[in-house]
């Protein structure tokens, strides 16, 4: 019975033996799946970790260039990049400004180490109520964590790592100093960041000077920037601000009198908040100002402020008038594209610049880059050559069948009308008299000459060089024409008046220049008068302005692939150009039609409001009473007999 029992007790040992081992190894299983549940989480959760910048690093961190255009009177034109403001600290703003982000964003800021557990359970409860991740339950510093360092992508991953930096954050640096950094960092609209930028854009003020209401508008934005724009969703965002209200006084912030007065008061957006050139009409601007740029400040300065030379509604005019001729013809005249500039006759200044249709679709500037051959337009610098070199307005040659070393050049209308003056050749735009006073020059005296005008194109020295054989842009040739109606003087087309910072430092301010005499006066007279004959009784008279004196010249290339217009009045200088980028002819498109009438519309228009000035007359010939009544009867038997001729041409006037 002993053994028996013996028996009995050994076996129960082994038993619990076994179930001891079994709990043990099922211990040690269990431990060890949960210490590789535990790295494998944490290596997931922690895959791909920035580490935190240093606190230099912070302010600077994904901060790109940025560029805000003004126009010739200061007022807000276009924005390019993120809008940065100049950094502020606490001591500088309204103690409002920070109270009410702490409102609204993250009340216990004072009392969690980075993250707010119960936030954090709060916002996981709720999105596992609703089934998504709506709620977020961040704080501050992981705001912060979030935008300089991480992705803006909902995750559980990105929370987790958002969690563990903004702990590290906190741990290097001070509340003071992260709130700062919060108020001057986030985003607050469509690429505006920091309470800086949000206040100059908002309300035209620095955050230094915003209100209670101001203030509290900006701290609704953080929650969804797009959502809450104040430009775009006034009254959402005016919504939410009174949300923020309400938490600064339900937690002491504010008392009731100021809750009532900011209630009262809601901020007013300012007139220039938005641009006042829409980007489509203002990309080309955009840039030819940044290239340009380059060349006057240093390559450090990132957040630019240019003022530029942009008159606001002749731009628009611009784009309203090379729109509506377009749109009108374009298909018809196979013609595809346009471009505009205009400059300030007394200094130069670019007033107005379109560099193709549509800046969506083609950020190609044709004013500025393209290079096409001008045409007929192009003559009007070798009859200038030709009047310093001894030729005069009256100065005769013939219109006939022409040959030059080999070279026939032909009249467009393929008719000759015999002798005539230099005068009457421009105005009719007589090849082959332009061609034979090229021949007589020399093809380099018309380039020296062109050059001295602000021609900066390769010309190449050929006969053919009158007729606007050589490629140029509508701005040289702009700019060239202007030396005419300033009575010789090139004042060089310019963009760029002022540069600044965002601290509003001044980086470039333009010297107010003179100019340079390239031409003499009596011929710029002269040449003037010839011009302004083309418009009254020439090619150009499509761009008539009624009783405003202007002067101009038409241009069209070999089988109507470019067509051109440039011309002036007292006051400006205008060229227009039309054709096809593949260089595809257009169909029966000249000078002196589609270019003509964008230029006469446009400019009867942008001179609305401008008092009537002539064109600078040459000087009068002195004459007695006994010699007036000869000159008239020789002028009137000089009409008479270019009438005949003509008669005799078989050319009806």
């Amino acid at each position: 019975m002993t053994t028996f029992r013996a028996d009995i007790d050994v076996d129960q040992n082994k038993a619990i033996s076994r179930r001891r081992s079994f709990v043990l190894f099922s211990l040690i299983l269990a431990i060890g799946l949960i210490a590789a549940g535990y790295v494998f989480t944490r290596s997931y959760l922690l895959k791909d970790l920035p580490s935190l910048p240093d606190k230099a690093t912070m302010w600077e961190l994904n901060l790109q260039p940025n560029m805000t255009l003004l126009d010739k009177d200061g007022a807000i034109i276009g924005h390019r990049g993120p809008y940065i403001g100049k950094p502020l600290k606490l001591s500088e703003m309204p103690n409002y400004v920070a109270n009410a982000f702490l409102a609204i964003e993250d009340e216990r800021f004072y009392e969690h180490e980075g993250t707010d557990n119960r936030a954090i359970l709060r916002a996981f409860f709720q999105n596992a109520k609703s089934g998504g991740k709506g709620q977020g339950g961040s704080t501050l510093t992981q705001q912060l964590v979030k935008n300089m360092v991480l992705s803006p992508k909902k995750t559980y991953r990105r929370k987790f790592q958002e969690a563990v930096l903004a702990r590290d954050m906190e741990s290097v640096m001070s509340k003071p100093e992260i709130l700062e950094l919060y108020l001057n960092r986030i985003n607050l609209g469509p690429r505006v960041y920091g309470v800086e930028a949000a206040a100059q854009r908002y309300f035209s003020k620095s955050a230094r000077d915003i209100n209670l209401s101001e203030a509290a508008l900006l701290a609704a934005i953080p929650q969804a920037p797009s959502r809450w724009n104040p430009t775009s969703n006034y009254d959402g965002a005016l919504a939410r601000s009174h949300l923020v209200l309400g938490r600064m006084r339900a937690n002491d912030l504010i008392s009731d009198t100021e809750h009532a007065q900011a209630i009262a008061t809601p901020p007013v957006i300012a007139e220039d908040a938005i641009p006042l050139i829409t980007p489509d009409v203002i990309g080309h601007i955009f840039d030819l100002v940044d290239e340009q740029v380059k060349n006057l400040v240093d390559a450090k300065h990132k957040d630019l402020i240019i003022q530029t030379t942009i008159d606001v509604d002749m731009q628009k005019q611009a784009q309203k008038s090379v729109e509506e001729i377009l749109s009108k013809h374009a298909t018809r005249k196979k013609a595809s594209e346009a471009a505009l500039v205009t400059l300030d006759n007394k200094t130069g200044a670019i007033r107005a610049l379109i560099g193709g249709r549509d800046y969506k679709a083609s950020k190609f500037n044709r004013a500025s880059q393209a290079k096409r051959q001008p045409g007929s337009s192009f003559k009007t610098f070798a009859y200038a050559a030709a009047l310093e070199n001894g030729f005069t307005p009256g100065t005769v040659r013939i219109d006939q069948p022409t040959n030059i070393g080999g070279w026939e050049p032909e009249n467009y209308t393929r008719r000759y009308r015999g002798p005539m003056t230099l005068r009457e050749a421009l105005k009719h735009s007589i090849n082959t008299i332009a061609a034979q006073v090229t021949a007589e020059l020399g093809p380099r005296a018309v380039i020296l000459l062109s050059q001295r005008f602000g021609i900066k194109s390769e010309l190449r020295p050929e006969y053919s060089l009158a007729l606007g054989s050589s490629e140029v842009t509508l701005q040289e040739m702009t700019t060239g024409y202007s030396v005419f109606v300033n009575e010789g003087i090139l004042r060089p087309s310019y963009l760029i008046s002022a540069v600044k910072n965002t601290s509003g430092t001044p980086l470039y301010t333009r010297r107010n220049r003179v100019g340079s005499r390239v031409y003499p006066v009596p011929y710029a007279h002269q040449m003037t008068q010839m011009l302004r004959d083309v418009i009254q009784t020439g090619t150009g008279h499509g761009a008539k302005l009624g009783r405003r004196e202007a002067g101009g010249k038409t241009g069209t290339s070999q089988d109507y692939r470019d067509a051109w217009f440039v011309g002036f009045t007292a006051h400006f200088t205008t060229g227009v150009w039309m054709g096809n980028d593949d260089n595809s002819p257009m169909k029966d498109v000249t000078g002196g039609l589609l270019p003509a009438d964008i230029w006469r519309g446009y400019n009867r228009a942008i001179h609305k409001g401008y008092k009537y000035r002539p064109l600078t007359p040459p000087e009068a010939l002195k004459t007695s009473d006994d010699i007036a009544p000869i000159l008239a009867f020789y002028s009137d038997l000089t009409q008479a007999l270019i009438a005949e001729r003509d008669v005799a041409a078989g050319i009806t006037p």
